[in-house]
């Protein structure tokens, strides 16, 4: 599980609040049965995540990440500030080849990425279920608070609450990120 602090230019600001759990086919496809009610809007999309490192300094706390959103490049930042928790910022980028330019004059060199196919589902006003099938890696459901009406601790307590009443296994729970697997 990991709370995220998000700051994003040209959209509103919010505090994130998500868990990401590991978990089987058979899993992922059971939560998705659940979450998915007749008539709910589900959005599909392809990710491209490319993460970037500097070679001048260590960067074990930090990630860099261009993603590719049809076609449509957000550059995010995020440090770590405590276990599973993190201050993030997003910024569009209106020319892609340029910004490369830019990293590679200020030694960035590019890790790696990773590639997902997302479907994302509102359940009950409050909570974004994404899926993600992430290529080479495998099947994780994510869970971000989209309405926050407590404060983070009860908002997390909720969300846990949550998972149990449809009986996800707590132990599924996982911490690292996407770009830990590269």
């Amino acid at each position: 599980m990991y709370i995220e602090s998000v700051k994003l230019k040209n959209f509103r600001n919010y505090e994130e609040i998500e868990v990401k759990l590991k978990v089987n086919n058979q899993e992922f496809n059971r939560i998705k049965s659940i979450i998915k009610k007749g008539d709910t809007p589900i959005l599909t999309c392809n990710l491209i995540d490319n993460y970037y490192i500097p070679t001048h300094r260590d960067f074990c706390n930090e990630w860099f990440r261009i993603r590719n959103e049809n076609n449509k490049y957000i550059l995010t930042y995020k440090k770590k500030i405590i276990d599973n928790c993190c201050e993030e910022y997003e910024v569009l980028i209106d020319n892609f080849n340029n910004f490369e330019i830019i990293l590679k004059n200020l030694d960035f060199k590019m890790k790696g990425s990773i590639v997902k196919e997302r479907e994302k589902i509102m359940y009950k006003d409050k909570y974004e279920f994404s899926f993600d099938n992430v290529s080479g890696i495998g099947t994780f459901v994510e869970v971000e608070v989209k309405k926050i009406d407590y404060d983070n601790i009860t908002e997390i307590k909720e969300l846990m609450k949550l998972l149990e009443s449809l009986k996800i296994d707590l132990k599924s729970i996982e911490n690292k990120r996407y770009f830990d697997y590269l």
